[in-house]
């Protein structure tokens, strides 16, 4: 049983991870912005709901393609011409008709808040289970 319940706990760990950021989508034109890091290393760009967000080079971004398929890009290192995008950190050729659109994911403070508070809880849970099914002390026999 509490085998079960860590192999659960894991999965679910596992499974939320990806629920700790906001992802935008962003236009072609406006990852196109991410080549260049400017004198800060930071790049405004608005997303397709017209939010402005700011790009650093640890901000998590991608492309996804027509096929559905994610391909992270590191940011102020790939090239995007007219015909293809080229990121050489991952290895990345793709046809600019490939891609459907750009991401950009930022660190969501209340997403991770909640993860952790669930992961507080649920190890609380855990040691609350294992009290109130802890056989009777019987002492030595």
């Amino acid at each position: 049983m509490l085998r079960q319940g860590l192999a659960t706990f894991a999965a679910l760990a596992l499974a939320t991870q990806a629920g700790c950021y906001n992802t935008y989508n962003i236009t072609l034109d406006e990852l196109a912005k991410v080549q260049e890091g400017g004198s800060t290393s930071a790049v405004s760009v608005t997303t397709a709901e017209t939010e402005q967000i700011v790009v650093t080079e640890n901000t998590k971004i991608g492309v996804t393609d027509k096929d559905g398929s994610y391909h992270p890009i590191s940011p102020f290192n790939f090239t995007m011409t007219t015909n293809q995008l080229v990121a050489p950190d991952e290895g990345e050729i793709l046809m600019r008709e490939q891609i459907e659109t750009g991401n950009v994911k930022q660190i969501s403070g209340l997403k991770t808040g909640l993860l952790v508070a669930a992961g507080v809880a649920a190890i609380g849970a855990l040691g609350v289970f294992v009290i109130i099914s802890a056989p009777k002390n019987e002492g030595f026999r």
